[in-house]
């Protein structure tokens, strides 16, 4: 007994002395859903692998469910650990991180990453191991286990949670790959039966419908979207589905007089129970009303709109009024729901919104400084929206006062634009001059605020001088990147593009990657931002083109692209660009980026200097010409790391 009582308290101590050494504690070891979380990092734990006299201590989510959080949140120093706390959301499930100091990082393995693990008393919560097997490819890269690491996690997730309808998807598909034959078609025909077991249940309710139409696509079968649609519009058509894919068809059409015979028609429908599947059917209504400047109709189909709740409420009410006052209709009624939009401007909605049928509305996190500037630029927003109201009326006076009042909140695009337009329309150009001005010092690329410029440029000072003003607008936007640039400096080895192949197949040649500044950009077929980037891309690509000291890689790296299918781009008859194939399905993960387009500028020496990951709209042209500018006046220093 005595022997017992010994050995069980030397392992008491053993364990309590790992607790106390461990590098990350935390407590409690099972936290629940609207629990408070800490986690503790010691630096001067064995093994730790951030310096004890560390500066600053930084845990990196790299993956989470908990969707309010940052994913970077700074740990504070307490005594001589760091430690950060935080409630766990009343949806969090499962999240991997790591800690960061500088260039020093800390993972309990190269492929292992620290976890948070949600519980409900004894267990995981739902969906805990598919989230684990979810994050397994942040933690393990493409690694030839991954799939079975993965798989083993769905059938541990089936074990607590038999009616799991992803896990189950996700196992099949994973023996569907695994297998082949008959074998793989009776895994296809289990996943079918399930997929159509869940169609059943609501073949009319939309969040069913989405859970349909992801099995699809984790299946790969795209195709069946379209028909599984077509089947809820013939056999269910006064669904809430149905309903929603007669409006989106309504919406697509052009002619507005057609348009408004198809809404009458749906419109036939309604009835006290289904009101609210025809909201968006009124709204085309009362658009299409307001532009025939019949207020009766339009005011009518306003009021069966249905407005509900939520966090496109302000949204909501700031369209309609805008939709009114851009009429000139009803501008009472618009001036009535600018002020009810302006009273919600500390709740427009900022970030990405996500929405789960078990969860309700999920914000995202945003910083308190992003969240804001939004708030300025929504009172911005609807001030300048009231300000043309009350010019509208005739209240002149209340209109030029309200419009400082907007332009003195916020400088934002939206404000300015609508203060432009607003002193144009009251005579006064040079006003709306420095309103466009002033939008593009921040938004080079807003074509029409540059029109807006000159016009009104012209308008209040005559043809001379435009040109030297425009000459100082560009000196402005180079010195902006410029700067931007210079803190956005990563200088890290670049991977061996030695891989890389043109269209025929060959090696790229090693003068197109020695000694060159490169500008590469990843980008696939099927990638709808890549293809909005590439006019961009070719803009760049002609100014450098002739200059034999840069050099461009636009690669073909997407996942479910081949050689041919670089090789049969419709785009290489549009772009002169040189279009190259990755055929190395690792090399994202040497780059580092997980989305595309994904672009980088790689000095002589063989170094990335800048880096852009997913599209950025047209700035990315004065971005990327400027990154090679820079490189080019450095050359004679370039390379010395």
């Amino acid at each position: 007994m005595k022997i017992t009582i010994f050995i069980n308290l030397l392992l008491l101590l053993m364990l309590q002395g790992q607790a106390q050494t461990a590098r990350v504690l935390i407590q409690p070891a099972r936290p629940e859903r609207g629990q408070a979380v800490t986690i503790t990092y010691d630096a001067a734990a064995t093994g730790s692998m951030i310096t004890a006299d560390a500066k600053s201590v930084t845990l990196v989510f790299s993956y989470s469910n908990l969707y309010e959080l940052p994913y970077r949140i700074e740990l504070q120093k307490v005594g001589t650990k760091w430690q950060s706390s935080f409630t766990a959301p009343r949806y969090a499930t499962y999240a991997t991180f790591y800690l960061q100091s500088g260039e020093q990082t800390d993972k309990p393995a190269a492929d292992k990453h620290y976890e948070l693990v949600i519980y409900d008393k004894d267990r995981r919560v739902m969906n805990g191991y598919l989230y684990e097997g979810y994050s397994l490819s942040a933690q393990m890269g493409k690694a030839p286990s991954l799939g079975a690491r993965q798989a083993a996690l769905f059938e541990k997730e089936l074990s607590f949670y038999p009616g799991n309808y992803e896990a189950r998807i996700r196992l099949l598909n994973y023996k569907m790959n695994q297998a082949s034959g008959t074998e793989k078609e009776k895994y296809r025909e289990q996943a079918h039966e399930i997929i159509a077991e869940k169609f059943r249940e609501a073949p009319g309710k939309m969040s069913l419908l989405n859970k349909v139409t992801m099995a699809y696509l984790i299946l790969g079968e795209n195709s069946r979207l379209d028909s599984i649609r077509q089947v809820v519009r013939e056999n269910y058509p006064h669904t809430e589905v149905a309903y929603e894919l007669r409006t989106a068809e309504i919406g697509r059409e052009k002619d507005a007089t057609k348009k408004m015979a198809m809404l009458k028609a749906a419109l036939k429908d309604e009835k006290t129970g289904n009101a609210s599947f025809f909201t968006d059917m009124h709204e085309m209504m009362f658009g299409l009303y307001a532009s025939k400047k019949d207020v009766k109709n339009a005011l009518v189909h306003l009021h069966k709109m249905r407005i509900k709740p939520g966090p496109y409420l302000p949204l909501t009410l700031k369209k309609i009024a805008t939709v009114l006052c851009e009429n000139g209709i009803a501008l009472d009624t618009a001036l009535s729901y600018a002020n009810k939009a302006l009273g919600k401007a500390d709740s427009f909605p900022v970030g990405i919104i996500r929405y789960f049928e078990e969860t309700g509305y999920i914000p995202s996190y945003v910083p308190d400084s992003t969240r804001q500037s939004a708030i300025r630029a929504a009172k911005g927003n609807m001030l300048s929206l009231i300000a043309s109201i009350y010019w509208k009326q005739g209240k002149t006076a209340d209109a030029n006062r309200t419009m400082q009042d907007a332009m003195a909140i916020s400088s934002d695009q939206e404000t300015m634009a609508n203060a432009a337009k607003f002193y144009t329309e009251t005579g006064r150009p040079a006003k709306a001059f420095d309103a466009w001005w002033t939008i593009l010092i921040h938004v080079p690329e807003d074509t029409a605020a540059f029109s807006g410029m000159k016009r009104t440029y012209i308008t209040a000072f005559g043809q001379q001088g435009l040109d030297e003003k425009i000459a100082e607008l560009k000196t402005i936007w180079r010195d902006q990147v410029m700067a931007v640039l210079k803190k956005e400096r990563v200088n890290i080895k670049a991977p061996s593009l030695e891989q890389i192949q043109d269209l025929s197949g060959k090696p790229v040649a090693s003068d197109k990657i020695t000694n060159k500044i490169i500008v590469i950009d990843f980008w696939a077929t099927w990638c709808v931002p890549c293809m909005k980037e590439m006019p961009y891309l070719q803009a760049v690509y002609d100014k450098y083109r002739n200059d034999p000291r840069v050099s461009f890689l636009v690669i073909n790296s997407g996942a479910r692209n081949t050689l041919a299918d670089a090789q049969n781009w419709p785009g290489n008859k549009t772009y002169s660009f040189p279009v190259y194939f990755n055929p190395d399905p690792a090399l994202g993960d040497k780059f580092g980026f997980n989305v595309i387009p994904a672009t980088y500028v790689i000095d002589p020496a063989g170094y990335i200097q800048f880096k852009t990951i997913g599209f950025e709209g047209p700035a990315i042209e004065n971005k990327l010409s400027a990154a090679i500018e820079l490189l080019l006046k450095e050359s004679g220093s370039v390379g010395a790391h």
